[in-house]
């Protein structure tokens, strides 16, 4: 019951400053993103929507702290009576805050963004949330990663804060993935084998606030997530995965496909000897889109594919993730296979026309 509560808290917060945040943008004219070539949308739309999610997020987690302190601790260390955990995670997605509006209001360059991603990991990090060991995909004894989780930390936050700002190509994608994930997350967090309550909390929350925000980001987008909410939303993804008793392999089969479209786009531009973040339509829903698809197919044609991989997630283990693993790769091979043939067979009727 008290999880449903908090879950409609941040529903409804989000929901009233979604509204508030945009209808301030609009007036103002600031944030707005203008149509580009590789754009979906074909009007100005602003793009401060993280904003909302991040203030009704912690709002309602502030509420926690002062009723029920008690429900959000992880680990026995404190900072002002708060859990250190917790706190680092506010001080990184504060930090994340502000380079996002800034971004999203003023733009900054591609490196100046991946510079404050690996910080905010750092941050995360050195507030006390490690990796201490990784199961075997062979089988025996587990992977003890001792000093790498210093690096494997940062770089699995920047690597996932990447992969839902790429996401957000497409009205509602971004946020339907993301939303998927957590509730993956948070039924993996209250069973009793991972017993993560706090965790727990904390996905359920974010996710009642991606609802809140999804009704005014689905097709046709009246607000976008911007910089702000993308990166906002993979730098908790990411740090829940690991809270979570470690389950990045749970939350990696979720956002599998994202996360192979974003390796296979990075490998591309480098061939081309292109900057990783130059800007292409090479995303996987772009293809979806160049197939032929509208932008609602695409975002639920992904998300059922996130969905049946994160129920399956929440039932294999460790070597039957690995069979999983390699069912997605299939499943990302036939979709690019397929979406050419798709964009072939539609350019050759509009040919013939």
């Amino acid at each position: 019951m008290f999880y449903w509560i908090i879950f409609i808290a941040g529903f409804i917060l989000s929901l009233g400053l979604t509204f508030l945040v945009r209808k301030y943008a609009v007036s103002h004219k600031i944030a707005l993103a203008i149509p580009r070539e590789r754009d979906v949308h074909t009007k100005p739309i602003p793009r401060l929507g993280g904003v909302a999610i991040f203030g009704a997020f912690w709002l309602v987690v502030g509420v926690l702290l002062i009723f029920y302190p008690d429900k959000l601790i992880f680990v026995n260390n404190k900072i002002g009576g708060i859990d250190e955990n917790l706190c680092g995670l506010f001080i990184a997605s504060a930090i994340w805050l502000i380079i996002g509006i800034i971004d999203d209001v003023r733009g900054l360059p591609a490196w100046v963004k991946l510079v404050v991603q690996f910080i905010c990991g750092a941050v995360i990090v050195a507030f006390g949330i490690k990796i201490w060991w990784l199961s075997n995909p062979a089988g025996g004894l587990n992977i003890i990663l001792n000093y790498w989780t210093y690096l494997l930390v940062p770089l699995w936050i920047v690597l996932i804060m990447n992969v839902t700002n790429w996401l957000d190509g497409v009205d509602g994608l971004s946020s339907s993935i993301s939303l998927i994930t957590l509730l993956i997350l948070f039924f993996l967090s209250i069973d009793p084998a991972i017993n993560q309550n706090a965790t727990a909390m904390l996905c359920i929350i974010l996710a009642g606030c991606i609802l809140g925000f999804l009704p005014a980001n689905w097709n046709p987008a009246k607000i976008f997530l911007g910089d702000t909410g993308s990166g906002f939303l993979g730098l908790m993804l990411g740090t829940f995965a690991i809270i979570s008793g470690a389950k990045l392999a749970t939350a990696a089969l979720v956002m599998g496909i994202p996360i192979l479209d974003t390796l296979i786009v990075i490998i591309g531009r480098l061939s081309k000897k292109k900057s990783i973040f130059a800007a292409d339509k090479t995303h996987l829903h772009h293809r979806f889109l160049d197939a032929g698809f509208n932008p609602k197919q695409t975002v639920i044609i992904l998300s059922m594919i996130s969905l049946t991989f994160g129920l399956l997630a929440l039932k294999l283990q460790t070597q039957g993730k690995m069979t999983a693993f390699l069912w997605l790769l299939a499943i990302m091979g036939i979709l690019l296979v397929g979406l050419s043939f798709l964009k072939k067979r539609k350019g050759a009727k509009n040919e013939g026309r």
